[in-house]
């Protein structure tokens, strides 16, 4: 059922804009919608309702947006063109996070609706969550604690190399390989540097000068895939990348690496990935994220010992949520007063709409 909330106290305009959020995270049962009728409460400019809808299916979508002079959106909901050319009123869809690969950004402009993101949000917490997993692996955190549990401890006592499944090697000896070098793989080398790795990193849209400036190596992608012990992932899901770790790129990696992905789950093709860690051309694995989310009760990795799994979390802490929630309100609320958000994702669109500085 839609959610209203209040309009905008003392607006000064007759029109009221009608914002529907989409997304099944807000705006529920769970959630409800209380920081963004806070935010909505403190505008006096424009009159806005706020609407929750969540969607899924582009039906679902064309639906919920009928009314809608701005979506916000997250990730599950598809933007098609099919939606974009069914949804009359909308002005702006603004999007909860960083990776716009769920909204069709040439059809919108076509539309002449301005699509809009927060590039900032969660850097640091998915920079975190990396380096988290990358330190999980190397010291097999997961696996001692499993083992311990049961009973490997008061089997073996202190031979801590029976306990063990395999080897653990000094982190400092290792090479740390970033395929994508945007604020996320910038923020992953900037921790990582402490710790003595030698670091490198495949991005053909980024000045190797910076690259070097940072401490890191560039290189080309097999390179990296060939001498890396780790392989952590943070690029963009594009045309370009999915499918990008597949079964002929992970047989460029070494027997002992292991491969962290917190990017984005189609970059990575599941069933090779699952092949190469079975048939010990691959040691180890952590993945955030996957395809499809969730992943099915009998996917093999849930078996596999060497395999670390997290629910799509490296984005989130409390500060962040409530960052993206504002920031993704607030965007699309400027294009509603006909100004330019700081971030125009499908910069074709400004040939259709004009925007005030």
């Amino acid at each position: 059922m839609a959610t209203t909330m209040p309009s905008a106290r003392n607006a000064t305009t007759q029109d009221q804009f009608t914002v529907v959020v989409t997304s099944d995270r807000y705006g529920n049962e769970t959630w409800g919608l209380e920081l963004e009728q806070a935010l909505v409460a403190e505008v006096t400019d424009i009159n806005v309702r706020l609407v929750s809808r969540a969607s899924v299916s582009e039906d679902d979508l064309i639906r919920a947006a009928q009314d809608a002079d701005a979506l916000l959106v997250s990730t599950r909901e598809v933007v098609s063109r099919r939606v974009l050319e069914n949804i009359p009123r909308v002005k702006v869809i603004s999007r909860y996070g960083v990776g716009l690969d769920n909204v069709d950004l040439d059809a919108a402009a076509d539309a002449g609706i301005v699509v809009t993101h927060y590039p900032g949000y969660c850097t640091s917490e998915v920079a975190d969550h990396a380096m988290a997993m990358i330190m999980a692996l190397n010291r097999r955190i997961v696996e001692q604690d499993r083992a311990l549990r049961e009973g490997a401890w008061v089997e073996h006592g202190p031979a801590t190399r029976r306990i063990l499944r395999g080897p653990v090697q000094p982190l400092r000896e290792q090479t740390l390989g970033l395929v994508g070098f945007g604020r996320i793989g910038q923020a992953v080398a900037a921790r990582a540097k402490p710790f003595n790795l030698t670091i490198l990193a495949a991005d053909p849209y980024i000045d190797p000068d910076v690259m070097v400036a940072a401490g890191v190596e560039p290189v080309s992608l097999e390179d990296l895939l060939r001498r890396s012990d780790i392989v952590t992932i943070h690029a963009p899901l594009t045309p370009e990348t999915r499918g990008l770790i597949n079964t002929e790129t992970l047989a460029l990696m070494k027997p002992s690496a292991v491969l962290v992905n917190t990017a984005r789950g189609p970059i990575i093709d599941l069933p090779a990935l699952a092949e190469a860690l079975e048939e010990g051309k691959l040691a180890g694995a952590a993945l955030d994220v996957v395809d499809p989310e969730p992943l099915p009760a009998d996917a093999p990795f849930y078996r596999m010992p060497n395999v670390i799994l997290t629910p799509h979390s490296a984005y989130y802490s409390e500060r962040s949520v409530d960052v993206v929630r504002r920031e993704t309100l607030l965007e699309a609320l400027q294009v509603l007063r006909g100004k330019r958000p700081r971030t125009v994702a499908n910069p074709a669109v400004l040939e259709k709409v004009t925007l005030a500085p």
